[in-house]
């Protein structure tokens, strides 16, 4: 499947002016009219308006006159207090998707996390072992932090609220992110034996699977993972799991494994299904081009 016509020409993009949001902003701006929402200021030459998740007013007028959203806003960092991830994640997510739903939005990307998988987490809780290898949607979602828990709550509630009809929401749940300036982190993490190698995905790869998630039809509900094709250990997933875990779950697809022993923990064969997606980019091509877009692009 190859890239389609994006269907919307005005997107919204809320946390537009964070990391991942400019990519995200950069990549639709290609295609289509694109506002960054966000309560920071924004960068010269992109449209933006000021809101906050807690708003509903500020919400509903930065929100007016676009037919869809990503939305990108969120508190992530293991510092950030438990009540206000709280609060900002899923009652900000809870006040956007009904916000949307009242000016007429009809698409909602929703950026979720493999940390609603339980398996990964932000704060060093302990794992959930997963029950089979790669990890794929049908995996039962057992988060353990305030982070994945408010990931997976936003996902149940927009699925319950797409059952209306009227609004369509796709969930993305990108690996660890990599972004320009991680250089150092991916190097260094390699030479050290750190438990939390593992899957990862570069940005620009993310933003093009939110424009794809836009522009294909998934049905009023749909979760995808969002990864690399592999992950950046120095040492095989099988081994590395073994040496987490201490034993291995079960391994439903051993032929991934076989064919590229560093293979990714979740799989992607869903997202490339329905959405066309498979990642560009892998740690070494990221290292290569010191961050920036293989094509040039900002």
């Amino acid at each position: 499947m190859t890239d389609v016509e994006m269907p919307f020409s005005s997107v919204a993009v809320t946390g537009g002016n964070g990391r991942l949001g400019q990519a995200v902003v950069a990549e639709l701006a290609r295609v289509a009219d694109v506002t960054s929402i966000d309560i920071t200021p924004g960068r010269p030459g992109v449209r933006s308006r000021y809101a906050d998740l807690r708003s509903r007013e500020g919400l509903r007028h930065a929100l007016e006159g676009h037919e869809a959203v990503v939305h990108a806003a969120a508190l992530l960092l293991p510092e950030d207090p438990s009540d206000r991830m709280f609060e900002i994640n899923v009652l900000g997510t809870w006040n956007l998707l009904h916000t949307a739903r009242e000016v007429g939005i009809r698409k909602v990307v929703l950026i979720s996390s493999e940390t609603a998988s339980g398996v990964i987490n932000i704060t060093h809780v302990p794992q959930a072992k997963p029950e089979y290898l790669p990890i794929d949607e049908k995996h039962p979602l057992r988060p353990r932090e305030t982070y994945g828990l408010s990931k997976q709550l936003c996902e149940v509630m927009g699925e319950g609220l797409a059952r209306n009809g009227d609004l369509q929401i796709v969930a993305l749940r990108p690996t660890l992110i990599l972004t320009p300036g991680w250089e150092d982190y991916v190097e260094r993490t390699r030479r050290t034996e750190d438990p939390d190698l593992w899957s990862y995905v570069v940005v620009w790869d993310v933003a093009r699977a939110a424009r794809l998630a836009l522009s294909v039809d998934c049905g009023p509900f749909n979760a995808f993972y969002i990864q690399a094709e592999d992950t950046f250990a120095p040492e095989p997933t099988i081994d590395f799991m073994r040496r987490r875990f201490g034993d291995i779950p079960e391994i439903r697809k051993p032929e991934v494994y076989a064919a590229n022993p560093f293979a990714a923990i979740f799989d992607g064969a869903k997202a490339a299904e329905m959405l066309g997606f498979r990642p560009q980019y892998d740690w070494r091509r990221f290292l290569e081009e010191g961050g920036r877009r293989v094509d040039g692009a900002p």
